[in-house]
């Protein structure tokens, strides 16, 4: 992304979290342009937890992996002290506790597959009916947002016919904010990652919540493997 699409991002998540709170929104130098399979997230890890140090070396209070993936979060959890979010544990934790019946909108078809064994592992699989996709690449999702909101229109339209859901989360951050119409129009929950994880990370950083050294317990080889 270049640095007007980092600030107009930057703007949109602002209004998720109070005044005082400065959010920074930036990219990896180097890895795949989208995570769209496991290897995506292999090649980007690295990067990724780089970048998580560095932000905690330059004062920040809370990391957002901003990407549904959650790509590398117990590895960067391991790294760092400060809050590290991951909008789609936060996301399916409030459909799970939300809703009755939701759906799952992602990508692409290649995404459905791996999409549905993260959730079987989570324990949500009796509240989840489906895993849809919208056929719509991720770097394509805000090229033409009408037409991506269109396409989610009809995929939702569909499973509440279908599948009776109360709820769909959006499952790219690609789709942020495209949700908003949809909701009032149907009546549904739309469970947005970009807003609740904003909104998560403010609340652990005011609480003082996160992970525990006993459980990701400090990682001490990171000069060795460059990531220092």
């Amino acid at each position: 992304m270049d640095r007007n699409t980092l600030t107009a991002r930057e703007e949109m998540l602002s209004h998720a979290v109070s005044k005082e709170i400065q959010i920074s929104v930036d990219c990896i130098r180097r890895g795949p342009d989208a995570i769209e399979s496991h290897t995506d997230e292999v090649l980007a890890a690295a990067e990724v937890i780089k970048d998580c140090i560095r932000a905690e070396e330059e004062g920040f209070d809370g990391i957002i992996i901003y990407c549904f993936s959650d790509l590398a979060i117990d590895a960067v959890r391991e790294n760092v002290s400060i809050p590290v979010i991951g909008p789609g544990e936060v996301t399916l934790t409030a459909a799970g506790l939300l809703s009755n019946r939701f759906t799952v909108i992602t990508t692409t078809e290649d995404n459905i597959a791996r999409t549905y064994r993260r959730l079987k592992g989570s324990g949500l699989a009796d509240k989840m009916t489906s895993v849809r996709a919208l056929n719509i690449p991720v770097v394509e999702l805000r090229r033409n947002p009408q037409v991506t909101k269109d396409y989610l229109d009809k995929v939702i339209c569909e499973a509440i016919e279908q599948e009776t859901i109360d709820g769909a989360v959006l499952a790219c951050l690609g789709m942020a904010a495209f949700g908003e119409e949809i909701e009032k129009k149907y009546g549904i929950t739309i469970y947005d990652p970009s807003t609740l994880a904003v909104a998560y990370a403010e609340t652990s950083i005011r609480t003082g919540l996160r992970h525990n050294q006993k459980v990701y317990p400090k990682y001490k080889k990171g000069k060795e493997y460059g990531l220092l």
